[in-house]
């Protein structure tokens, strides 16, 4: 069986590792209907008889995952917790296959060469951006939206690309040190750990660099413990020199990097008050006081971080960047219990496998051991996104989330020696009925998904380089397959209202099709903000300023500091010819900054233009345009808007 499920686990990794990390459905949706292929594979064959999981890890996983999967299906909006749903379900089978099909340490290490030797082209690849210090990416419809310095290889995020490779690090280092095979393929494994952790350094994720230094303490004591008890009569000499070497090691890869005075302050940035991320932690938390027990459904934060956002945060505020509080704010105390279980029986039945192991290892005389090297991967790995967690969103990446799924794996099916296995029964009803009914029912459900996301993602990409009329196009043939779909709503509403600025005959008309376009895309999201400012846009557009103005007011209460809302605002007014209207809501604008303070100060020069001239306003106006790629927003507060105007609820 391995020899179809191995070839099959690596071909995801691979397709998410280059498709940035599955961070769209256009990616992660082929790669879980790939993942449920190999689910219903599997119970083709009978289970391995080797190393049985543990009852309680398996069990807490099926919990946990089952309550997220059900949870994630009541959420209100159904695109906005799709991502999420996916990951999970992911996850799930990755981890049973693992665990109940793949439990030889040679297969295991074999899956983990692969993604090792793409991971060392991956850090070549951030070398070049890090040394032409311009996000240059290979694929050019998949482009990361700064242009800072920080390496992200394929990776849309410099963070999703330090949290895989700190992944690979841990598992090169422990092979390195503690894997069996010649000096050559070790020698080879060291290289590899040294690369991932240099990519990690440039990267500039002080999350990162965060997660290895811990996991890295991790794992030079849990290697000490295993001197101690494999070679206990060297062990003074070894815990001399591994300490010296671990210390020359971690001086030299310091000294290498600071080097650079990019990363030496960027490492000393680690420690920020002003960071950020503490305002987005207090909107989760607002988040959760809303619905404390269960959450407010999959990815709501999406909605709720802009709600709730802080007036200094004026990036919008799509994640919480800590795992924990996304977990709580979107699922509950409910999922962060079931998550906890999950952690401790994990992280317990990970201890007793490496205990076991090393007692196994002593009474055969060994030294060396792949199953010692997974065991010890896998507690750093744990470890290691305990701490990258708090600061980051890793486990909202699907590659990141099915590594980690398939170490927690690791970890669970080491517990038993070879042979012991309790309820064979209920570990065949898990391989004969529930993973093929499973995989087979995730199959019906996400297929159809697979061409309408392509389309999705063609027509985003379409509108971003200036190609209305085939963005238009794509969006509509999207939209026959998934007209749930916000986005695609969206992209074609962007599209007409482009076509209008182009075609004054049929002007009119394509502005009426974007009116329709966005309002059915607000019909279907009733949240969004970005919706609602592009129909006070488009109406603005169409002369209807009473309707746009109305539009900004639920802009507004959807989110109520941001300054790209204000200045909007004082572009309609000034279009209408309220200049001082305007000139109040472009200092509202000025006042929160970010990308509506700019906007601001260009308003306010066209309307000290408009006075000094005595011009309309309307003739200086350019197309409005919102950032690429829109988020998603969510609410379950809002009344629901009717068809072509604005709702005249509130959100209190």
């Amino acid at each position: 069986m391995h020899l179809v499920l191995l070839p099959l686990l690596a071909l995801v990794f691979l397709f998410l590792e280059i498709g940035i990390g599955g961070a769209r459905l256009v990616y992660t949706v082929p790669a879980v209907c790939t993942l449920a292929v190999a689910g219903v594979l599997a119970a083709l064959r009978p289970l391995p008889m080797r190393g049985k999981p543990s009852t309680w890890c398996l069990g807490t996983a099926l919990v946990f995952g089952a309550y997220i999967l059900v949870r994630n299906r009541l959420s209100e909006i159904d695109h906005l917790a799709r991502l999420q749903f996916y990951i999970m379900a992911g996850c799930l089978i990755v981890y049973l296959l693992t665990a109940l099909f793949l439990p030889d340490s040679r297969h295991r290490k074999a899956l983990l060469v692969v993604l090792l030797a793409l991971a060392v082209a991956q850090v070549l690849l951030g070398f070049y951006q890090f040394a032409r210090v311009n996000a240059w990416m290979p694929l050019p419809w998949a482009q990361r939206r700064d242009d800072w310095w920080r390496a992200s290889g394929f990776f849309i995020s410099p963070n999703h690309f330090a949290g895989y490779l700190e992944i690979l690090f841990f598992a090169a280092a422990s092979f390195a040190v503690w894997g069996r095979g010649k000096a050559a393929g070790r020698i080879l494994m060291a290289y590899a750990a040294l690369v991932c952790v240099v990519g990690v350094a440039i990267s500039g994720s002080r999350g990162g660099y965060l997660s290895v230094i811990f996991g890295g303490l991790v794992f030079f004591g849990l290697s000490l413990v295993a001197s101690y008890h494999l070679r206990r009569e060297a062990f003074p000499k070894i815990a001399i020199v591994s300490t010296l070497a671990a210390v020359l090691v971690a001086g030299g890869l310091f000294l290498t990097m600071f080097q650079s005075t990019t990363l030496l302050l960027r490492f000393q940035a680690i420690n920020d008050p002003e960071n950020m991320r503490f305002l987005l932690w207090d909107s989760a938390l607002e988040q959760f006081m809303l619905s404390p027990w269960f959450g407010t459904g999959g990815f709501s934060f999406f909605y709720f971080g802009r709600l709730f956002r802080n007036p200094l945060v004026q990036n919008d505020p799509i994640h919480v960047h800590n795992d924990y509080l996304q977990l709580l704010a979107d699922y509950g105390l409910a999922g962060v219990v079931l998550f906890g279980a999950l952690y401790l029986a994990h992280a317990a039945a990970g201890w007793q496998g490496f205990r076991r192991r090393l007692r196994a290892m002593r009474s055969h005389a060994e030294t060396q051991s792949d199953s010692l090297a997974l065991a010890i991967a896998g507690l750093c790995v744990l470890a290691a996104y305990t701490v990258h967690s708090v600061v980051d969103f890793n486990m909202h990446l699907t590659v990141n989330a099915l590594f980690v799924a398939f170490f927690l794996a690791c970890l669970t099916s080491a517990v038993r020696a070879p042979g012991q296995s309790k309820n064979p029964g209920r570990l065949a009803l898990l391989q004969r009925f529930v993973l093929p009914a499973g995989s087979i029912a995730l199959l019906v459900h996400a297929t159809p998904f697979i061409r309408s996301e392509y389309l999705s993602e063609r027509a985003r990409v379409a509108l971003r380089d200036g190609h209305p009329s085939e963005a238009l196009t794509l969006a509509s043939d999207g939209l026959a397959i998934d007209a749930a779909n916000p986005d695609l709503w969206f992209y074609a509403g962007e599209a007409a209202r482009m076509l209008a600025w182009e075609d004054d005959a049929g002007r009119r008309a394509l502005l009426q099709k974007s009116i329709e376009s966005f309002t059915a895309g607000l019909r279907v999201f009733p949240y969004d903000s970005q919706l609602a400012l592009k129909l006070a846009q488009t109406y603005s557009e169409s002369g209807d300023y009473d309707t746009a103005a109305a539009f900004i007011d639920l802009a507004e209460s959807l989110d109520p500091q941001s300054g790209l809302v204000f200045a909007f605002r004082g572009m309609i007014e000034l279009a209408a010819g309220y200049i001082e209207d305007a000139r109040a809501a472009f200092e509202d604008a000025l006042a929160l900054g970010g990308q509506g303070g700019d906007m601001a100060r260009q308003g306010l020069q066209l309307a000290a233009e408009a006075e000094k001239n005595g011009l309309q306003p309307r003739s200086l106006l350019p197309p409005i345009l919102l950032p690429d790629n829109p988020v998603k927003t969510e609410s379950p507060i809002l009344p629901e808007p009717e068809p072509g105007g604005v709702s005249d609820g509130a959100v209190q």
